[in-house]
């Protein structure tokens, strides 16, 4: 890792995640968490603070660890047990299959590069009844707004160490394995389309116990 991506970038990325805003989609789409809890890209624990008392445990993934004073400084304000293992989730996970009860991931599924491997992983590492829980931005459907995306697209994975702003998350993970129960698409306020593009959701393993329920749309 350089300068830049261990020092420089992960401190402007959690400047602009943790906001008032984003904690209030983080608060929503972890409300559902429950069990053991596989966090996909820990990142500096910002998702702690944000989950619900029927989380009993956290173990996060992620390929680096950066700003460890701020992260472990999350960690001992937790309720519950956090583990953190430093992995490349699109490798072999180090857990046995249908271990967890919930996978989380906000703002992650973009910057990890061998995508749908990844997902595969986290298929096989949740429980038949467990729940993907995700907050991710992604590919507009306006034709205008994905064009610019995808002009956009090279310069934002340089600047934004690997992050891409244009991949279409929905179909990405029902072809990592999961079918999508729940699905709220919007743009956040004060954020360009390009950016700000969220999918907001639920997803169970094929062939799990998920109950599903019909779409949403709307923040």
């Amino acid at each position: 890792m350089g300068l830049y991506s261990e020092h420089i970038f992960p401190r402007l990325m959690e400047s602009g995640l943790k906001g008032e805003l984003h904690r209030r989609y983080r608060r929503r789409v972890l409300s559902r968490a429950q069990g053991h809890v596989l966090e996909v890209g820990f990142g500096t624990g910002l998702n702690v603070e944000c989950y619900p008392m029927s989380v009993r445990r956290v173990t996060g993934i992620d390929p680096a660890a950066v700003l460890e004073r701020r992260v472990r400084a999350r960690i001992a304000r937790a309720p519950f047990r956090v583990d953190r293992v430093i992995h490349d989730a699109a490798d072999r996970l180090p857990f046995p299959d249908g271990h967890f009860d919930t996978v989380t991931t906000t703002w992650t599924l973009c910057s990890i590069e061998r995508l749908r491997d990844a997902l595969l992983e986290l298929r096989r590492a949740l429980k038949p009844s467990g729940e993907l829980l995700f907050l991710e931005h992604g590919r507009n459907d306006k034709g205008w707004v994905s064009r610019l995306q995808d002009t956009l697209n090279p310069i934002q994975n340089v600047v934004a160490c690997g992050c891409n702003i244009n991949r279409k998350i929905d179909a990405e993970i029902e072809g990592g394995g999961f079918r999508i129960v729940d699905l709220d698409r919007f743009t956040m306020p004060g954020v360009p389309r390009a950016l700000g593009s969220v999918y907001l959701g639920v997803a169970t393993p094929r062939g799990g116990g998920g109950l599903e329920r019909p779409r949403g749309t709307g923040p």
